[in-house]
């Protein structure tokens, strides 16, 4: 059926459609699930259906046979109406926040992987009772999901480690509670510790903490390691890490099949249809060429476009038609952020600004993503986070904000220029970083702060109020904990020059006064003789 080519056609459709059908305009709100006034007002046109009411408009479209009749124009494809889909809709794709474990019902294509990591799992555990093996592979190859929602997940609650407890724990969480409580009872406790070339960036003091931290923890438990490939030699380097980084798993690129069930299955799940076309042009695109593997970096850009195909869908099938929409594979990243920035007010577009910058850190040349406590997050700031967390671009974790995914920093072109503009004060708030953390793992040991005011590095970045808002409540307690333990040492200084002058004076007074006393003293005898 050839789609009608404005919205108050399609409305003039459907209101035909329904009559030619003998439905009521009750039966067709009970159909929809609707009030009879909302779909009154879909039928003559004078309203459309809001994004929170698009699955009910489909599903009255679907009783109709219209679904494929529907116009491009007929949703409202802003942020504006993508926000909300996006924001309460059921999605099979989660875009660049990775898989949790309660995601794990739409997580397909690494079934052979999981089940290698479990049986190396149980090996260990038999050879050894407890230890470390590390999973590595290159970003975007989809680590952090694996081993959330196919190992912890599916091996755990169903699979062949059914009979374990286990449990993830962040870097920054094993930094908080070295020594945390861990569930079930040996031999049988599984950790989870993803992200480790995060740890290895550190300063060496949190970084040693950490990797004492992560010793004793395999100690008593079987821990399983995610770490970037591009952190190998790094963490190769480390002596905690040396026997599980001398034998890795190694996470293979996609096979077309394996690909094909991560875009095919997930809507299946939840009742949506993929057209042979659409899965045809995104595998071409992801796996060019005769080659049967996905280039490294592919899944999370890939997962991103799914999301907004979705959102732009109807709801029932994802099209070709839907595919150019969203902008295909590479740019959707790029659209998407960018409809969620310019949503935003001018006031919270700058505070976007700042909290981006604040969820980043410069380590050895290189820019990787921070965790920013939900704390730090202020009034202005809360509906730039919000529309980025529901467009999956920023996740939260427990009490803390980060950037879904490394692809973000290297696909949004906007935050590209921002890092650039800002590289200076990300290299100087790196080295406020640094000692703030020494001065706090110290346990605020007053001998950790340093003269900041004196130093130029510091003190005219300081001095510029906006740089100020970039620091987080740790680091500014830091700052005036500098400024307040140097000025009054500073104090304590003048005050000692000061006592010293006047000793300084006195000892010259009392020397003239016995200068004096000796020549009184000498006149009186030279007098009497």
């Amino acid at each position: 059926m050839t789609a009608p080519a404005s919205r108050q056609e399609f409305a003039a459709l459907v209101n035909d459609t329904r009559r030619r059908q003998h439905l009521s305009i009750r039966a067709v709100a009970r159909i929809a699930e609707v009030p009879p006034t909302t779909a009154q007002g879909w039928l003559n046109g004078k309203h459309f259906p809001t994004p929170a009411l698009r699955g009910n408009y489909v599903k009255l479209l679907d009783h109709l046979g219209l679904v494929d009749a529907v116009p491009r124009d007929l949703w409202d494809l802003t942020w504006g109406g993508l926000g909300p889909v996006l924001k309460n809709g059921l999605s099979p794709y989660l875009g660049l926040r990775p898989f949790r474990i309660s995601d794990q019902a739409l997580f397909f294509g690494r079934e052979a992987v999981c089940a290698r990591i479990a049986s190396a799992v149980l090996d260990l555990s038999e050879r050894a009772g407890c230890g470390m093996l590390a999973l590595v592979g290159p970003s975007g190859s989809g680590k952090s999901s694996l081993l959330a929602a196919g190992l912890l997940g599916r091996e755990v609650s169903g699979g062949a480690l059914s009979e374990w407890e286990a449990i993830p724990i962040p870097v920054i969480g094993l930094l908080a509670d070295p020594r945390p409580a861990l569930p079930g009872q040996p031999p049988h406790q599984l950790v989870v510790v993803d992200q480790v070339e995060d740890a290895l960036a550190l300063p060496d003091g949190p970084r040693l903490q950490f990797l004492d931290a992560l010793s004793a923890l395999a100690e008593q438990a079987i821990v399983v390691l995610g770490v970037r490939s591009d952190a190998f030699a790094a963490a190769l380097a480390e002596p905690v890490l040396e026997a599980a980084m001398s034998c890795p798993i190694l996470l293979p690129a996609m096979t077309i099949d394996d690909l094909r069930e991560v875009i095919v299955r997930p809507a299946e799940t939840l009742g949506i249809a993929v057209d042979e076309d659409l899965l045809r042009v995104l595998l071409e695109e992801l796996a060019p060429g005769s080659g049967d593997r996905v280039g490294a970096g592919a899944l999370p850009l890939l997962s991103n476009a799914l999301l907004l195909i979705w959102a732009v869908s109807n709801g029932r099938r994802l099209t070709l038609a839907d595919y150019h929409t969203a902008g295909g594979v590479a740019r959707a990243v790029e659209r998407l952020a960018e409809q969620v920035y310019l949503s935003l007010e001018p006031a919270q577009k700058a505070a976007a600004e700042r909290m981006f910058l604040r969820l980043v850190r410069v380590s050895g040349g290189s820019t990787v993503r921070e965790t920013l406590a939900l704390a730090e997050i202020d009034a202005t700031t809360r509906p730039a986070m919000e529309a980025f967390v529901a467009a999956r671009m920023l996740t939260t974790v427990g009490d803390d904000l980060q950037i879904s995914h490394q692809a973000l920093l290297t696909h949004w072109r906007r935050l590209q220029e921002w890092l650039a503009e800002h590289r200076e004060d990300l290299s100087v708030l790196e080295k406020l970083r640094v000692a703030a953390e020494i001065w706090l793992s110290s346990g605020r040991d007053p001998a950790a702060l340093i003269p900041l005011r004196r130093l130029e590095l510091f003190a005219s970045w300081l001095d510029r109020g906006s740089r100020k808002r970039l620091l987080t409540d740790a680091e500014r307690e830091f700052v005036a904990a500098c400024d307040d333990h140097f000025a009054r040492a500073g104090e304590a200084d003048r005050a000692g020059r000061r006592l010293l002058a006047r000793w300084k004076t006195a000892a010259s007074l009392l020397g003239a006064l016995v200068v004096l006393l000796l020549l009184a003293l000498v006149w009186l005898l030279t007098g009497r003789t």
